[in-house]
């Protein structure tokens, strides 16, 4: 209620200085654009919970925008489908119905955190907005979207760590442990390692399988994987020469490094080693998705797409790592949850760069964190991890605190942007045996 009083009585002050408005003719023709802007003023408290621009924009930057308000009353539309979007808008009262091509869609109320997102982004709006009732916007300028704030990482950028940060013990503890001694980076699997360089250095097929065999278990994985729903043929497959024959040199070696991989997520705490096993299912479930959703689209190579769910939080590894040093009396989950949201990113970007990953893979953990992040024209790995982390909340959560997907950067670059939420889960549910039996595969 206070704000809506604050606003209250910036719109009378607006409307008692003789501030520029723009009439628009309200006729059915032009029902789509607005009915009046005018300039206004906002805490800087209520503009700091709006998605993305506490992500991309200081406090000083904030309170420099030049925002606009408008009212629409119910039954008008708001914009339409395929009209240019000029600005950011996001609903501060009343309800709007957001319509798909097919008449299907979804409301979105003031207050909720749905409306903490832009009801549209990009350069034409997928949907036609209808406000249900009275209903008031802001409309933000777009160009926020292409401020780009440069990486921080709280570990070497102190003078831009957080103020909980600071105070939390754990991340006092893990900075000082950084700054005596180089940061523990785990090491690259052994075995991945090996095969990569066989392969750079054009090594025979025969070469490669001792490689493998070097770990049955791995072996095993691999000859698992190519009789698979997702290459198998009529004739099942019972050893390595046939697996990497059937799969690819490429694949089989993004495999073997995703295979390996689970033996870095152990601990000997109990509960340390129940946070490595969920960090390690999530991952799997990203990395499933991730390739699920390449293979329907056809834009980037699935097993690539795999590989890159799989390590989109890798930065987990070294906090957890450290933990697991410690007494388990001398920290809260509280408090390495905190340096997890802030670290994880630039720490997974750092042990991508150590492990020789190129820069497709190395920007996955720093991009993939914010939903409106745009990484470029072209749709890539990280759009991909991207969309993957929103369908897997959207099948675990009902989605009720994402933004609509048409207005992400990376749902743009589809090539068939008919994706909304129902078709979104109708996507995965049909997906379902493949994405089960790559958890299982990968879990297990």
């Amino acid at each position: 209620m206070a704000f809506w009083n604050f606003l209250k009585k910036k719109e009378k002050s607006a409307a008692s200085t003789s501030l520029a408005q723009t009439q628009i003719d309200n006729s059915p023709d032009n029902n789509d654009k607005l009915v009046a802007t005018r300039p206004i003023t906002l805490p800087i408290a209520f503009l700091k919970r709006l998605v993305p621009i506490a992500q991309l924009l200081v406090e000083e930057e904030i309170q420099q925008l030049s925002i606009r308000t408008a009212n629409f009353s119910a039954g008008s539309i708001i914009f339409s489908r395929g009209s240019e979007v000029g600005a950011l808008a996001y609903i501060v009262k009343g309800s709007v119905f957001m319509e798909t091509h097919n008449n299907s869609g979804q409301e979105i109320t003031a207050g909720t955190l749905k409306a903490l997102y832009p009801l549209a982004t990009g350069q034409f709006h997928p949907m036609t907005a209808i406000a249900k009732t009275h209903v008031t916007l802001i409309y933000v300028p777009q160009d926020v979207l292409r401020f780009n704030r440069p990486t921080v990482n709280p570990l070497y950028d102190t003078w831009q760590v957080s103020d909980a940060l600071q105070k939390n013990p754990f991340y006092q503890r893990f900075y000082q442990h950084c700054t005596q001694q180089e940061l523990a980076i785990p090491s690259f699997p052994d075995i991945a390692l090996k095969l990569r360089r066989a392969i750079q250095q054009e090594q025979g097929i025969a070469h490669l399988i001792k490689i493998i065999n070097l770990d049955p278990a791995i072996a095993a994985k691999l000859i698992q994987v190519a009789n698979s729903p997702i290459y198998r043929t009529i004739e099942p497959i019972t050893n390595c020469h046939s697996a990497i024959n059937r799969i690819g040199l490429t694949t089989t070696r993004n495999l073997v490094t995703a295979i390996s991989m689970k033996n870095l997520f152990k601990s000997t705490q109990p509960e340390l080693k129940k946070r490595f096993q969920n960090t390690w299912i999530q991952s799997v479930r990203i990395s499933s998705i991730s390739h699920t959703l390449a293979g329907l689209n056809g834009q980037v190579a699935p097993e690539q797409a795999l590989l890159a769910g799989l390590l989109h939080n890798i930065g987990t590894l070294p906090l957890l790592k450290f933990a697991d040093g410690l007494s388990a009396d001398s920290y809260t989950f509280a408090d390495i949850d905190q340096c997890l949201d802030e670290l994880q990113a630039p720490l997974g970007s750092v042990i991508l760069e150590k492990w020789d990953f190129p820069d497709g893979f190395k920007n996955i953990p720093l991009q993939s964190n914010h939903w409106f992040e745009n990484t470029g024209p072209e749709l890539n790995l990280t759009d991909i991890v991207l969309l993957a982390k929103f369908h897997n909340l959207l099948a675990t959560s009902g989605g009720a605190d994402l933004p609509l997907i048409s207005t992400l950067p990376a749902f743009q670059k589809l090539k068939h942007q008919l994706l909304t939420a129902e078709m979104s889960l109708q996507i995965l549910q049909d997906a379902k045996q493949q994405i089960a039996e790559t958890i299982k595969f990968f879990a297990a």
